[in-house]
């Protein structure tokens, strides 16, 4: 008998992928499958993965089947529950008695190694990889990236000790400093293959801009597409969430955020409860160090886990990374193209004055792409 109760949830894409990579042997079935005992072959030791989601959808009123169910479930080592996400809110509340833990559906042939951080309690490791990352890919910020990992080890006791529900950053600073890549390095490092959940708040509209987020309300046209925050979550594993150009944000976005931040989690408009304790969301905004309290409300303010401003950098560290990228440029090209182009030929077209008076990184990789092109045709 089974010595706890899992349920393993899922999305459509990540139930396709777990078909994909499911073991030979192991089957799913229906839990109607079950009730009405059709022909399986359970002879040999596979695994059974009962998708309940239909059956509960259709017996809410007869609660006794899903409990046929979950007694079978207990009576066997290798059968396992699994349901749609949409349904687990609504199954929890009405069986939580039975369920020990909610497992996402993609994680069960991964090793432990391999499962996905929760950043109110990475390991040693984890930790350590992070600021390898960290110091490899987001050039320059020295402080910053030795307060981060600080802050990081901090959000876990503070966590635990039921003070913090979710580590977030406000980081300020211009356009292509760097304030993006650093949510890709964090997400890469722990997700890579998950779908990055980022928000840009300067593509939302004032008016109606926190439906659009979390969805209308039912019965309100649209009510069914969900919101962009909450469809993203749905779809992804990973647990980085980005927002953009935070300082668009209205007042109902404002408030939104302040009560996530305070709660650890939020209920869309359907209805549906998204719980984000252990997650990190970076807020970021082109707002100046001496402008951003005017714009964000201070209660908001005093929720954020850290506060940051990101500095123009410096010459060494824009020249170092228009090599670094260079060099990976012509790597990249030489290799999938079976060339021998010289990465120092590419250098060499580069201005080096147009380094010193560049700010913004997106610049930086025209200037290569630029040289390496040029390069290209010289070849050709």
């Amino acid at each position: 008998m089974n010595n706890s109760l899992i349920i393993y949830s899922y999305t459509t894409d990540r139930l396709k992928e777990f078909k994909s990579e499911k073991k030979e042997n192991d089957i799913i079935v229906t839990a109607l499958n079950i009730l009405e005992k059709e022909k399986i072959d359970f002879s040999n030791d596979n695994n059974i993965y009962i998708d309940i989601t239909n059956l509960y959808k259709s017996t809410q009123d007869n609660p006794l089947s899903i409990e046929k169910v979950i007694t079978e479930v207990n009576k066997n080592n290798n059968w396992h529950i699994i349901i749609n996400y949409n349904s687990l809110t609504r199954f929890r509340s009405d069986f939580g008695q039975y369920i020990d833990d909610v497992v996402p559906i993609n994680n069960i042939y991964k090793n432990a190694e391999e499962i996905e951080a929760d950043f109110s309690n990475l390991t040693n490791e984890q930790i350590n990889k992070l600021e390898k990352n960290l110091e490899e890919k987001l050039y320059g910020h020295k402080q910053f990236k030795n307060d981060l990992v600080r802050h990081i080890k901090n959000y876990s006791i503070l966590y635990n000790l039921g003070e913090i529900k979710i580590m977030s950053l406000l980081i300020c600073g211009d356009s292509g400093v760097g304030k993006t890549e650093l949510a890709r390095i964090i997400h890469e490092t722990f997700y890579k293959d998950s779908k990055i959940i980022k928000i840009n708040l300067g593509n939302y509209k004032t008016q109606g801009a926190l439906n659009s987020l979390i969805g209308s309300p039912k019965g309100y046209y649209g009510s069914e597409r969900g919101g962009e925050l909450s469809n993203k979550i749905k779809n992804s594993d990973s647990k980085v969430i980005l927002i953009d150009e935070f300082e668009k944000a209205d007042n109902d976005i404002f408030n939104f955020f302040y009560e996530l931040l305070e709660d650890g989690k939020f209920t869309d408009l359907n209805e549906n409860e998204f719980d984000l304790r252990g997650y990190l969301i970076i807020f970021t905004t082109n707002l100046s160090e001496s402008n951003y309290k005017k714009v964000i409300p201070e209660p908001l303010l005093s929720r954020f886990t850290m506060k940051a401003l990101f500095q123009q950098l410096d010459y060494p560290t824009k020249n170092k990374y228009v090599r670094d990228k260079t060099e990976m440029l012509v790597n990249i090209y030489n290799e999938k193209y079976n060339k021998n182009i010289n990465y120092q030929e590419v250098i060499k077209l580069i201005d080096e004055n147009k380094i010193k008076t560049i700010k913004n990184f997106r610049y930086l990789n025209r200037l290569v792409q630029n040289a390496l092109i040029s390069i290209i045709g010289e070849e050709n």
